[in-house]
C-alpha cells in the first residue's frame, strides 16, 4: 500500500514538472538558450518517508535459520517412488508387462528378427 502511494506520488510529481513543456508547441529556435539549456543532475526523490516504501514486502523474506539435514529429509520424505499398480503379464511370453504397452521381451524378439532379415535381403 506505502509503495503504491509513494509511485503515485512520484507519477504525480513527474507529470507537474512535465506539463508546462508539454503545453508548448512553438519551435526549438524561439526559445531562448537558458530554457533549451540541459537541467543538471539532481538527487532529488519526490517525498519517500523511508527507502523500505520502494521495496515490495516478498524482497525482504529471508529465512532466519539454516533449514537443517533431518528437516529437509523430513519434508521430502513423502516424495519418494510409489509403486506400480498396473502390471500385467504378456499374453504370449507371460512375463510381466505395463498395462496397455508392449511387451519389451516381446519386442526385441520381433525388432531381431526384422533386422535379420533386412540384412539378409
Amino acid at each position: 500500500m506505502a509503495a503504491a502511494l509513494a509511485l503515485h506520488q512520484s507519477r504525480s510529481w513527474l507529470a507537474t514538472m512535465s506539463a508546462p513543456l508539454a503545453r508548448m508547441s512553438f519551435p526549438a529556435a524561439f526559445v531562448p538558450a537558458l530554457l533549451s539549456a540541459p537541467k543538471p543532475f539532481s538527487w532529488a526523490i519526490p517525498s519517500l518517508p523511508s527507502l523500505l516504501e520502494l521495496l515490495p514486502p516478498w524482497l525482504l523474506a529471508v529465512p532466519k535459520k539454516k533449514t537443517s539435514h533431518s528437516r529437509k529429509a523430513m519434508r521430502s520424505a513423502n516424495k519418494g517412488l510409489k509403486d506400480k499398480e498396473n502390471l500385467v503379464h504378456c499374453q504370449s511370453c507371460g512375463s510381466p508387462k505395463l498395462a496397455h504397452n508392449l511387451c519389451p521381451r516381446c519386442y526385441r524378439e520381433i525388432n531381431v528378427s526384422w533386422k535379420t532379415k533386412s540384412r539378409t535381403a
